[in-house]
């Protein structure tokens, strides 16, 4: 979903039918809606250029009769209050969407809807059960045991070396234009400053050396990277050396929240307040990535049920030590006890920390001369 292209045309070329323009709270609502929408049953864009979302908004349907029935909704998506308010709200706000999809960017027409509201069971595609919140609370609880986090006295070395280093590295990333706070808000956990991971078939082509790039030049960063950089960590406290392309057996490393701006979740995972910036330092942030076995679903690709109890379990472990996010984002409580951190059994941090001063060492080289702009050891 293009969350922010989504925001931007409703804030400034989407007009309701009364020719009235909303207001932030009712455009954040319904981006809310969409991502919640979007978490448990796809990718909207995928949805629209499959049927222009007939399919969808079909599972959206929720009518007085089925009210009346007692009938479950067709779709998973937890509804707090009354199901067919609370499935109608979604459908206005998925429809919207798909007029945004529909309209290529231009301004809507007044009372214009694009694609069909009332859509008619589609062909194809059969309608298989999702599963139950019973069911997602259960295998929550397989992955919590599974689950690997950094130790927190690990983390508090990183974010003690970051605060001595700030200032500096904060003045030498403005030197070359990049807004440093993307990367060291302040007790920022961020390993590698000036570092995020590549975004979009150009800038692959660039870190694979398979396009040129002295014209090129990077957004927001010094340096591109897959998926080796958020990993040197986890490599010099278990191994004393570099990552060596190769990590824990039948394990794979798992970002927590989005670090990316494409599809980014943060509107609808986090609390947000104040000046926003770039989430960039996120991808390295060592508080931001857990390994998870790689037969279990990861879990950003899963439910926000189970992103949220993962970022409020690396908020229950750091929180003394660092902000794990920028200060205008702020993890959301889960009212269910059901899904209170006690509730589930946690495997212990790992890592030696006796390794972290050889690792800060390393990183501080790597750092330095980026910001110097000299050629670093390839990792």
């Amino acid at each position: 979903m293009k969350l922010i292209d989504f925001k931007r045309w409703l804030e400034r070329d989407y007009v309701t039918q009364r020719g009235k323009r909303m207001d932030g709270a009712a455009i954040r609502s319904r981006c809310s809606n969409c991502q919640r929408v979007e978490d448990y049953l796809g990718d909207l864009d995928q949805h629209f250029a499959t049927d222009r979302g007939r399919h969808l908004l079909l599972l959206l349907e929720y009518g007085t009769d089925d009210e009346r029935a007692g009938r479950q909704a067709r779709h998973p998506i937890p509804i707090e209050g009354n199901i067919r308010d609370g499935t109608a709200t979604l459908k206005a706000a998925t429809n919207l969407y798909f007029k945004f999809a529909a309209s290529d960017g231009r301004p809507a027409v007044r009372g214009e809807v694009l694609p069909p509201t009332e859509p008619s069971r589609p062909s194809g595609w059969p309608l298989w059960q999702n599963p139950s919140d019973p069911e997602v609370l259960e295998l929550a609880r397989i992955v919590a045991r599974y689950v690997r986090f950094l130790a927190p006295e690990i983390v508090q070395a990183v974010v003690r070396d970051n605060e001595r280093q700030r200032e500096r590295w904060l003045a030498s990333l403005a030197r070359h234009g990049i807004d440093g706070r993307a990367y060291l808000w302040e007790q920022s956990p961020c390993a590698f400053p000036g570092v995020r991971r590549y975004a979009g078939s150009q800038e692959i082509a660039i870190f694979r050396k398979q396009a040129g790039g002295v014209d090129f030049k990077i957004k927001g960063a010094l340096r591109l990277d897959d998926n080796d950089f958020p990993k040197q960590i986890w490599s010099h406290v278990f191994l004393g050396k570099k990552f060596p392309k190769h990590g824990p057996v039948g394990y794979s490393l798992a970002h927590l929240a989005d670090h990316k701006n494409h599809g980014n979740r943060y509107e609808t995972d986090f609390e947000v307040h104040g000046e926003s910036t770039e989430l960039h330092g996120l991808f390295t942030a060592v508080t931001n990535s857990a390994y998870v076995p790689a037969g279990l679903i990861k879990p950003t690709d899963f439910g926000p049920k189970l992103r949220n109890l993962l970022m409020r379990r690396a908020t229950d472990l750091y929180g003394a030590h660092c902000r794990p996010l920028p200060s205008w984002l702020g993890v959301r409580a889960e009212p269910d006890p059901d899904w209170a951190l006690d509730q589930f059994e946690w495997a212990p941090p790992v890592g030696d920390s006796s390794r972290i001063e050889g690792f800060l060492r390393y990183r501080n080289s790597v750092v330095d001369n980026m910001l110097q702009g000299v050629a670093a050891d390839r990792h």
